[in-house]
């Protein structure tokens, strides 16, 4: 964008902001690599049937699912196929994140301006990747040759920023006579890249390239560019920013090392009502003084900026102050103000910002799978007819489940520049803001590019009534398809979704390069309802060497161990501490238990130690490190207890007992031992800093509701909003048959695994596991494994463990579900270790099981063991 018209889009958005504060009120063709135009708003599962053993399956299965190549129609890929200039045009501008536009001026004859490949291979061209020829044409339907791709590969390497390899020897092939000159240079690059290789000491320069080859050499472009995103590293000009109401500032990024920036930096702001920042970062405080926060995304890092916008000083006191900031910010304005005659129009070309959302094709999807219950609950919050997008100022509900991405269907392509959401806040109905929200887009709604976030400094723990309305703004990205995404603790409240766009907009700042979603978000996403898979419960804190764990107890609990040594895979990627069940339920035992804990070489220590050795052992240790989930247990306050000890000196202590003080003191006494040890606890996480454990949860420790314990259900809820407050999940264990089983989604626990109460000394039949598991599916819960040592000695013991794997498999629970897993103690370590087959087998077998490998469907009886 000229200076003349930043200062323009300065002026106006200043006039605009003054005349009035107030809040802002939803079938384009695209090609995939094949010559098929496609349009979709939805995700497509994509399986080709033609792939057989090609070493090109899996990066085009994984481009594939990505939705950033297509088939060719009736299943078929065709991977020998020849792939044509302008389809390696579309692929190469999706995976390095170039954003495509349309152009009015065509300047090669075969790819005229309506052209569905015209955004992609003029977006390449002006970014001095993909030239034409003397014909003036591009070749565009042109097969691609070998050392074509290896210059356009290597002028994206250029254009994108991609650190090239250092050489440490020369590239030499023996047919470098047929290579044209100008393409030695980038063959050598790619080569030195390994994006591309030569076979049989040739590169074949002149040879085609196959939509195989294509699919492999731009899964590594997209693996590289994910790499770019995940290390982004990048300087800000300022750390805050404090002006007058009127004045603008620039927020300037540079990269760390001096270089081009890898991707085009996103700017958001959390106040709208107080200025907005332009898609060049240049920050417009409006009239009205106040605090906001300015968000910075380049590729997946964020970084935040605070706001104070104060008043501009009256007429008779500008004279009075002349240093050198008020000088500064003054020329500012000066050289932003438009001449008299301009002022109406450039005011009228803000006319040109609408909002295109209402009445657009609205969907929501929850983070990982739906949950009908509180599908239910948000029903009495439906928002307004037309939904999100409906410019109204009546709230829609969202009820856990972790999240929502919101996509909105445009009619057609939009020049975009902005996304905003309102949010509330209002704690005492269980209502909180979002702490961040993430924008992406499409422009055939199959390929998404991640667009930024934004974030703000409303604390979860404020009390009064919060409105927010978080604003992305967009560098002038043509797209159809916008997707808004934000996490749930327990409520988000949200209303008037807004997609700006302005078909005046004349951006200048060159090139719009985004990364891909990030996978590490998209995994979440996927896993959003199942982030804990296998968790195992370890008892710690008395009983000596039985309830103290150490590094080499916990090893082959993590990390599945062969019986050779081989650490192949993760066991359960979640432990859950707790203390016994006969810990007092005082002041001194809680501390007692809390000290153990986080002792030295033992419990969370060791697993650290564990999880450490665990990646060394699988060669991740340095490259991506696997974190083990922890969960920790919260004591049950017991109503019997009369003296648990004081929270201050200068404090009784505290009884648990209505009798003689009342139920509600009772509650509150419970509640405020419960808060202490809470905050205690994340006291001593937060000092420990184990790099390789990851804080996933709080346990409520009483396997029942107790209905005669003072407002016990009160108690549970507000201690799940404690732990979510904290961004925590919360966890319970009930027996089969406790009381309150039914009732755990409105406990607000995030999960819950049933005792199957099977493994015991009574005579329980087999229809015992049957109905745990309708139960469990009933009530959509997990199920508990349970096992101890008298199944390495006692037939009985020994098929009743194996009769509940038998059982779950048979049902299919041994796939896709959340358990947990009971050994008493220490148990299963003894089959890890065990030289006996038969004990070994039971740690292979469960091993297999949590994989749904296992393949046993017939029930053990009688006496009956290996």
């Amino acid at each position: 964008m000229s200076k003349k018209r930043m200062g323009s889009r300065i002026a106006a958005a200043c006039l605009a902001l003054s005349l009035a504060v107030t809040a802002a009120q939803v079938a384009g063709a695209v090609p995939d690599t094949t010559s098929t135009a496609v349009e979709s708003g939805q995700d497509q599962a994509v399986a080709f049937t033609d792939l057989g053993n090609s070493y090109a399956k899996d990066a085009i299965n994984r481009l594939a699912s990505l939705q950033l190549i297509g088939g060719q129609g009736d299943g078929l890929f065709h991977p020998q196929n020849k792939i044509t200039r302008q389809d390696i045009a579309v692929l190469l501008s999706k995976v390095v994140g170039l954003q495509p536009e349309s152009t009015d001026d065509a300047i090669f004859e075969d790819v005229p301006a309506d052209s569905p490949y015209a955004p992609y291979i003029y977006g390449l061209s002006d970014l001095g990747v993909m030239n034409g020829r003397n014909n003036n044409t591009v070749g565009a339907a042109d097969p691609l040759t070998r050392q074509e791709l290896a210059v356009l590969l290597s002028r994206l390497m250029e254009a994108s920023q991609v650190a090239k390899a250092v050489s440490t020897t020369e590239v030499s092939y023996s047919d470098e006579q047929d290579m044209a000159d100008y393409a030695k240079e980038a063959i050598a690059e790619v080569t030195n890249q390994r994006w591309m290789q030569g076979a049989g000491g040739n590169f074949n320069p002149l040879g085609n390239v196959t939509r195989a080859e294509a699919a492999v050499i731009a899964e590594r472009v997209l693996n590289a560019r994910f790499q770019q995103a995940e290390q982004a590293d990048f300087t800000l000009n300022t750390a805050s920013l404090s002006l007058m109401a009127g004045t603008s500032e620039r927020v300037k990024v540079a990269s760390a090392n001096g270089e081009k920036l890898p991707f085009t930096p996103i700017y958001a702001f959390d106040r709208p009502e107080l200025g907005s920042i332009l898609p060049d970062g240049t920050f417009v405080a409006g009239p009205t003084p106040g605090k906001g926060n300015v968000s910075v995304t380049m590729g997946y890092k964020t970084k935040t900026i605070p706001v104070e916008i104060t008043n501009a000083p009256q007429p008779e006191q500008q004279d009075e102050q002349k240093d050198d900031s008020t000088r500064e910010a003054a020329a500012t304005v000066d050289e932003s103000q438009p001449a008299e005659n301009e002022e109406a129009g450039e005011a009228a070309e803000q006319d040109d910002l609408v909002n295109v959302a209402p009445g657009s094709f609205t969907s929501v999807k929850t983070f990982g799978p739906p949950d009908s219950y509180f599908q239910t609950v948000e029903k009495q919050y439906p928002g307004p007819v037309g939904g999100l997008v409906t410019p109204s100022e009546e709230w829609t509900g969202f009820n856990r489940q972790f999240g929502r991405k919101v996509t909105v269907a445009l009619s057609q392509d939009k020049p975009l520049e902005r996304v905003a959401l309102t949010f509330r806040q209002q704690k005492s109905s269980g209502i909180t803001m979002p702490e961040s929200m993430d924008v992406e887009v499409s422009r055939d709604g199959k390929a998404w590019s991640y667009a930024g976030k934004v974030v703000h400094d409303v604390p979860a723990s404020e009390d009064k009534q919060v409105v927010r309305t978080l604003s992305v703004t967009l560098p002038d990205i043509e797209a159809r398809y916008v997707r808004v995404s934000f996490p749930v603790k327990v409520f988000a409240f949200a209303r008037q979704l807004e997609v700006w766009a302005n078909e005046s907009s004349s951006w200048g700042g060159g090139a719009v390069l985004l990364p891909p979603p990030s996978p590490t978000q998209m995994m979440e996403d996927i896993k959003a309802g199942n982030r804990v898979e296998n968790m195992l419960l370890a008892y710690s804190g008395a009983y000596g060497d039985r309830g103290n764990w150490t590094k080499d107890d916990f090893l082959p609990m993590v990390g599945y161990r062969t019986s050779d040594g081989y650490m192949r895979d993760q066991m359960f990627d979640t432990v859950l501490f707790l203390p016994y069940q006969d810990m007092a339920a005082t002041k001194v035992g809680w501390q007692g238990y809390l000290n153990d804990l986080f002792g030295t070489n033992r419990q969370l220590d060791a697993l650290n130690s564990a999880m450490r050795e665990y990646n060394r052992l699988r060669g991740t240790l340095y490259t991506t490190p696997t974190q083990e989930n922890v969960v920790l247990a919260l004591p049950y306050p017991a109503m019997s207890q009369t003296n648990f000890g004081k929270l201050a000196d200068n404090k009784p202590s505290l009884s648990f007992n209505p009798a003689g003080i009342g139920e509600e003191q009772a509650y509150e006494n419970r509640k405020q031992a419960l808060e202490w040890y809470f905050q205690e606890l994340l006291k001593r996480w937060n000092k420990a800093e184990y790099p390789y454990l990851k804080l996933e949860g709080i346990y409520w420790f009483h396997e029942l509701i107790e209905d005669g314990a003072p407002k016990e259900r009160d108690l549970i809820r507000s201690m799940a909003s404690m732990v979510h407050d904290e961004a925590l999940r919360f966890y319970w264990i009930p027996y089969y048959g406790a009381p309150g089983v039914q009732e755990w989604k409105s406990l607000y626990f995030d999960y819950a695994f049933l005792q199957p109460n099977y493994y015991s000394d009574k005579p329980v039949q087999l229809d015992r596991i049957e109905g745990v598991l309708d139960t469990v599916s009933k009530y959509g819960m997990g199920v508990e494994i349970e096992g101890d040592e008298r199944m390495y000695r006692d037939p009985k013991f020994y098929q009743t463990y194996y009769n509940q794997l038998v059982a779950a498999h048979k049902l299919g629970m041994d796939k896709n579900n959340v358990h947990a897993y009971y050994y008493g103690s220490k148990t299963l370590i003894q089959s890890a270790t065990s030289t006996d087959p038969v004990v070994r087998s039971i740690y292979d077998d469960t091993y297999k099981w949590m994989r749904g490998k296992f393949d046993r469907e017939e029930y053990y009886e009688g006496s009956e063991m290996p």
